[in-house]
């Protein structure tokens, strides 16, 4: 199937198959070609993905993932016969394709660019930094003891342990970073429980003295506290402190974003900041935002899981600009996102989605808005209005 004129014959048939017009004759010489090598085998099967199901199976996982009243309105506009377009374009610009530049050299270049952009999601990985500034890829299983405390992530989470009850008088700090594309879980001395997101870093003592127990967060972080009236846990984050005796809270405060912003789920936190001398109380289901450079504070009722969902492996956004899903997306992928247009920042959408699908199914979800489109070069990212 080297000449043009097989190239243009084969794109026809598969056409022909999809729409159950293929002739017997047909049918023999396209399980033929199909058959003559692996190649073809492959390129067969990308090319007759039925064009329908897939539109029906994105317009499903759309239907799942909608919070939003306005979402409706992408429902009501999906018709049979554009459906029928859709499958029958598709495959007729494939056949001109095949005809303008070759069935050869334009097969190779499906493949290879379906390849290079299918960006996968983040992974469990971490480095950790030890006080002695050893330094350990968390990808790895890993067994370290530093004094009397045993580490390990055996179990996919780093863990620290000790065998005596004895109290060390001199704190010595770790330091595990997450890089993009990357999520780790971390059990402090204590019991407490740490999630920490894509590019963030946290710096901790091996083992807790006697007195406050101090950790400090740079990026997102979501805490389960071990109970302790007499030792508080506190979070020092970017220019804020949360300061709790034991619950459960999501810290962001990258240093790239102006807000720090403090979530909590169970128990009560008092956050204050460092610059303005702002302090304010939270009880369960209140969020408290301070940012950095204004001063200007915001306390509100909200639902926590739209904040903390992402230790759980989802991604879900309510009537969110497009630049702070954006923002979300290339820490996870670790992907450079640029906007051809400042006005397509601020589209709002709204979903709940798994974080480990590869970024083309979610990208894909917010083309069907039919507002906006998106571009993938290696993992450079561009983002352009329709």
């Amino acid at each position: 199937m080297k000449d043009l004129n097989s190239g243009f014959k084969i794109a026809d048939l598969i056409v022909k198959r999809l729409e159950n017009r293929l002739t017997d004759e047909e049918f023999q010489y396209l399980e033929e070609w199909k058959q003559a090598n692996e190649e073809n085998a492959i390129l067969f099967h990308k090319l007759s993905m039925d064009p329908e199901r897939q539109y029906l199976e994105r317009e499903l996982k759309l239907e799942q993932s909608n919070k939003r009243a306005n979402w409706d309105k992408i429902q009501a506009k999906i018709k049979n016969d554009r459906v029928r377009k859709l499958k029958v374009n598709f495959l007729r610009a494939v056949a001109v394709l095949i005809l303008a530049i070759g069935s050869t050299l334009f097969f190779s270049n499906l493949l290879d660019n379906n390849i290079s952009n299918v960006i996968g999601p983040g992974t469990q990985q971490a480095i950790l930094i030890t006080s002695d500034g050893e330094r350990y890829q968390l990808n790895e299983e890993v067994t370290i003891k530093e004094g009397d405390v045993f580490i390990s992530n055996k179990t996919q989470e780093l863990i620290y342990q000790k065998k005596s009850n004895i109290t060390k008088s001199q704190l010595t700090y770790n330091t595990i970073i997450i890089p993009r594309g990357g999520e780790y879980k971390l059990t402090l001395m204590d019991g407490t429980r740490i999630w920490l997101n894509s590019n963030s870093k946290l710096r901790f003592p091996s083992e807790f003295g006697s007195g406050i127990r101090k950790v400090e967060l740079k990026g997102e972080a979501f805490f389960e506290v071990a109970k302790d009236s007499v030792h508080p846990f506190v979070v020092n984050a970017n220019k804020a402190q949360v300061k709790v005796l034991g619950t459960s809270f999501n810290v962001n405060a990258y240093s790239d974003l102006n807000e720090i912003v403090t979530t909590l789920v169970e128990g009560r936190v008092e956050v204050s900041d460092t610059l303005f001398g702002n302090k304010v109380k939270l009880l369960p289901n209140e969020q408290y935002r301070f940012n950095k450079l204004t001063g200007k504070t915001l306390k509100q009722i909200v639902d926590t899981e739209i904040y903390t969902a992402w230790k759980d492996g989802r991604f879900v956004f309510e009537n969110e600009s497009l630049e702070d899903i954006m923002t979300r997306l290339s820490r996870w992928y670790n992907v450079d996102v640029s906007f051809l247009n400042e006005s397509v920042k601020k589209l709002r959408f709204s979903g709940d989605l798994t974080r480990y699908d590869n970024i083309d199914q979610i990208l894909e979800l917010i083309e069907v808005t039919q507002k906006v489109k998106f571009t993938i070069k290696d993992r450079a990212l561009l983002v352009e209005e329709v």
